[in-house]
């Protein structure tokens, strides 16, 4: 399996040869969009649907920060009382305050965390890829399989993609 690569200088070039793509019937699955900003539904290919995890983890980051935080501030209390004259040895008014803080730390941390993980960020011992430069000159990189019934046709308005074999 090859894939056929194509570097557009515009958004509406790469989205034309997208549709173009799923004219001749290959499958959303079957293609891949790079670029170095963020293009989240100007050039997506036709029937994909973008979806992203971050909302759900920032909820999980918050509950597990919250969990967290109530069980330092309840189990530390317990296991160092202080007499406090009748009142309880876990305030709830006090425990609040750090178990939100742990909510607001526990959010962002799992959020930074998925964003990373999504993004397939940090790149460790990866050397940069044979189409890179062009990423880092601003295009916009669309892929196919060439197996999958696409033509050479759908990147008639592609830059030139010399492909470097790698040294």
């Amino acid at each position: 399996m090859s894939w056929l690569h194509a570097a557009f200088d515009s958004v509406s070039d790469a989205q034309d040869a997208l549709e173009q793509l799923a004219e001749a019937g290959v499958a959303a699955s079957e293609i891949e969009v790079r670029s170095s900003i963020p293009l989240v539904h100007e050039a997506c290919p036709v029937g994909l649907e973008v979806r992203s995890r971050v909302p759900l983890m920032a909820v999980v980051g918050g509950l597990v920060g919250a969990t967290v935080a109530f069980l330092l501030v309840s189990l530390t209390s317990q296991a160092y009382p202080l007499p406090t004259g009748g009142m309880p040895i876990v305030p709830l008014p006090t425990a609040g305050v750090i178990t939100f803080e742990g909510v607001a730390l526990g959010a962002i941390l799992c959020t930074v965390a998925t964003v990373l993980y999504e993004c397939r960020l940090p790149r460790l011992g990866g050397r940069s890829g044979p189409l890179d430069h062009h990423l880092a000159s601003g295009s916009i990189i669309v892929a196919a399989k060439s197996d999958a019934g696409a033509s050479d046709a759908w990147a008639a308005k592609a830059r030139a993609t010399e492909v470097q074999p790698a040294a």
